[in-house]
């Protein structure tokens, strides 16, 4: 089983989503931004691995305008080095990639100029996946679309406009239930019909469920569309964010819930890709999680620890006591309680202090009087911008290495 996040890397300073708006469309450009993007693309991944991360979702930005009529480029020629070494690294370490069209990919659509925008789209990902000639595991995952006041007729030009797609298209393509149109019924009964894989994703099964409301019932299902050609079954999870708009997805994935699924679905074996803002950090949490007895306790809080004591000092007095006893679970559960509050004024004030007493003899003297002023001011949000400079300019790993920056 794999556990991956999608696109964006927090814990890393590279990055696959560089563009340019259409009017600054040169072949310069675009081939400056795209060789930074596979560049960055190849290094997280890399960093991935060093965090047992095996499962990623390449950003459909990866190469800009991959699917306009303004990009005549031979991109998979130009950037053939280094598409080569992206392959070599996916297939050394078995990592399992895939692709997400956007919400304007809409293969059912009653407008035909959306439909062959939305092909098109939908073989540019294709293309990308095939120039790394990753396997048929590695998915396009689109949703079905909408409904346009008839359902069965929306299904119907589905399966018309699948069999437009490339033969290589059609074996990538994957089919999602959403939160308001296609329950996980609709998906089956579409997938029974065209011979595609499904995704179960449990937050939009909360908020649009079927007849059945049995998970194992539901994945039992769901695992019978997929091959061995296909790969290990995909499922996709999030949590639901409080006090947003009904769908959005959490900050981070609650510890206690994830671990609940896990075990629901560990006998199907799945890959699990989390669906969260803050993207690998919830991934590598939920596989020390499920590997707690193989992690470094200590490398945990260290990454977490200035975050939690300028939420709670009563929540990271009890993470130290969870610490000694090596609970990595209720440690997580802990840095959660304290992930959902707000930041207090004094709490803030104790982490900037004690991050100060790491700085105390490295920053020059000026530099540390501005800080105690910015502090003593409470000029909070300019003292940490000043002390994530600070960090980067001593190069001082404790806090540069620790989440502290990201939340």
């Amino acid at each position: 089983m794999k556990i991956g996040y999608a696109c964006i890397s927090l814990g890393v300073n590279y990055k696959t989503n560089r563009r340019f708006i259409l009017k600054n469309f040169t072949v310069d450009k675009f081939l400056e931004t795209s060789r930074s993007n596979l560049l960055d693309l190849n290094k997280i991944l890399k960093y991935n691995i060093d965090n047992r991360i095996y499962l990623f979702r390449i950003s459909s930005d990866i190469i800009p305008f991959g699917s306009h009529e303004i990009n005549t480029i031979n991109w998979t020629k130009a950037f053939k080095d280094e598409l080569l070494e992206i392959e070599k690294f996916i297939k050394n370490n078995s990592i399992r990639v895939s692709m997400h069209p956007g919400q304007y990919t809409v293969l059912n659509s009653p407008d035909q100029q959306t439909v062959i925008k939305s092909i098109k789209d939908i073989e540019y990902h294709c293309t990308f996946l095939d120039s790394l000639n990753v396997d048929y595991s590695c998915k396009i995952i689109i949703h079905v679309g909408g409904v346009y006041n008839n359902k069965q007729e929306s299904l119907m030009r589905f399966k018309q406009n699948f069999k437009l797609l490339s033969s290589s298209s059609k074996k990538r393509l994957v089919i999602e239930n959403d939160e308001r149109s296609y329950n996980i019924s609709d998906v089956l009964q579409l997938s029974d019909s065209i011979g595609i894989p499904v995704i179960f994703d449990n937050l939009h099964h909360n908020l649009n469920p079927s007849l059945s409301t049995n998970l194992t019932e539901i994945l039992h299902k769901v695992s019978k569309t997929w091959s061995n050609l296909d790969g290990s079954m995909k499922l996709h999870y999030s949590d639901m964010a409080q006090n947003k708009k009904v769908g959005a997805h959490s900050d981070f994935v609650d510890t206690s819930n994830f671990i609940k699924f896990y075990n629901e679905v560990l006998s199907f074996s799945p890959d699990i890709m989390l669906e969260v803002k803050d993207k690998d950090l919830s991934a590598i949490k939920c596989i020390n999680c499920v590997n707690s007895n193989f992690v470094d306790i200590n490398k945990i809080w260290n990454k977490y620890k200035f975050t939690v004591l300028e939420r709670s000092q009563s929540v990271y007095s009890n993470c130290i006591m969870v610490v000694d006893n090596g609970e990595v679970l209720k440690l997580y559960e802990l840095i959660d309680e304290a992930l959902a509050l707000p930041v207090k004024k004094e709490s803030l004030i104790n982490a900037l202090n004690l991050i100060d007493c790491y700085l105390e003899d490295v920053i020059m003297y000026k530099e540390k009087v501005l800080l105690k002023t910015l502090i003593a001011k409470g000029d909070f949000s300019k003292a940490k911008t000043l002390l994530h400079r600070l960090s980067a300019k001593y190069n001082i790993s404790g806090l540069l290495n620790s989440y502290y920056f990201i939340y």
